[in-house]
């Protein structure tokens, strides 16, 4: 997934993106699909799935390589579908003859046209509740986000049945959106659905939360909101996907919502300080008030639309939402009903450290 940074701290621009885990014995129906099954995570759920022997059909953009994806290359036996979300009959042609359904397609960012986002991820997730309702899939699993909270990641609240808030920019706004659609769907008995909630994921090859962070700490352009001490909401990606393949299979997941999120007590200034020592460089000394930063990002984001700037303004209030999340996200239901147990953020370090070492 690709990203882009701003000077005061973090931005992940408006892109199409698409732990040992023992997999249930599922019905042999037919594949799992996979939308967005080259993205960051998409791409380690094919491969987690395939290694387990399941059959897996990968969808995929006209004129994207499989070959030129590492973990899609060596999935044996991988199936490749090929359309857009936006694209019902391609979406209804990829679904044919599956079973389950893991759907990742999204466009993923703090800024950039609300139609592209409406398009995409309403419009996109629509087309894949539709199919995959007409073709009697035994599960859809959609893949959402904690910025469905809102205020909430500084207060405190984030249990998987709070409310949603409606959206401070399109991601979230779209998000909360996506749940709705895909759980009437549920609701209403059309196709049994499951959603999981991932924090900021993390790993090696996360542009985001790993690249990004990197090239702004060797530029000395990180910055913390208030004294950094709130829960980082890491979600590192074997953690992301163990919960997806776990609650893709587990029957009392069908209508449930799970947050997919590390065990917590890692906060922003020890990830960044962290990656920094990675680096070689020092952690991040300079702050900001989140007051101020909610201010500040909502009169560039005035100003950005109103002189019609290109690109992204170097502040948003999304990005400010996350950066200043309070305390952990709770996985309580994760752990209980999907027997999800995190791998240590340790781990996760140290797999960055090997994944930093070969990067320019």
């Amino acid at each position: 997934m690709a990203v882009a940074g701003f000077g005061f701290g973090f931005g992940f621009g408006a892109q199409r993106c698409a732990a040992h885990v023992t997999v249930a014995t599922v019905s042999d129906r037919g594949p799992v699909l996979v939308t967005g099954a080259s993205g960051f995570i998409g791409r380690r759920v094919v491969a987690r799935l395939a290694a387990a022997g399941r059959p897996v059909r990968a969808f995929l953009m006209p004129g994207e390589d499989p070959g030129a994806i590492r973990e899609l290359a060596a999935a044996r036996g991988l199936e490749i579908a090929r359309g857009d979300v936006t694209d019902a009959a391609s979406v209804t042609a990829a679904v044919r003859g599956t079973a389950r359904v893991v759907h990742l397609a999204a466009v993923v960012g703090d800024w950039g046209p609300d139609e592209l986002f409406e398009r995409v991820n309403v419009g996109g997730t629509r087309h894949v509740v539709d199919a995959a309702a007409a073709a009697g899939c035994e599960r859809l699993l959609m893949v959402s986000s904690i910025v469905v909270y809102g205020r909430r990641l500084a207060d405190g609240g984030c249990e998987e049945d709070a409310p949603r808030e409606h959206g401070i920019g399109p991601y979230s706004r779209t998000k909360r959106a996506s749940e709705v659609l895909a759980l009437d769907a549920h609701g209403f008995g059309r196709v049994p659905v499951t959603v999981v909630r991932p924090g900021n994921v993390w790993g090696p090859g996360s542009g985001l939360w790993v690249d990004e962070v990197v090239r702004l700490a060797r530029r000395g352009m990180l910055l913390l909101l208030g004294d950094g001490r709130g829960d980082a909401t890491l979600a590192y990606v074997d953690n992301v996907v163990d919960v997806i393949i776990r609650a893709l299979d587990a029957p009392a997941a069908a209508g449930r919502i799970y947050n997919a999120i590390d065990a917590g007590g890692v906060s922003w200034r020890d990830y960044l300080s962290d990656l920094s020592r990675l680096v070689g460089v020092a952690p991040p000394r300079r702050s900001m008030p989140p007051v101020v930063a909610r201010a500040l990002a909502g009169a560039m984001e005035r100003f950005w639309r109103l002189t019609r700037r290109r690109g992204r303004p170097l502040l948003t209030r999304e990005a400010v939402q996350l950066l200043s999340s309070g305390p952990p996200v709770p996985i309580a239901r994760a752990r209980a009903e999907l027997g999800y147990d995190p791998a240590p953020y340790d781990r996760g370090l140290a797999a960055v450290a090997r994944y930093l070492e070969g990067t320019p």
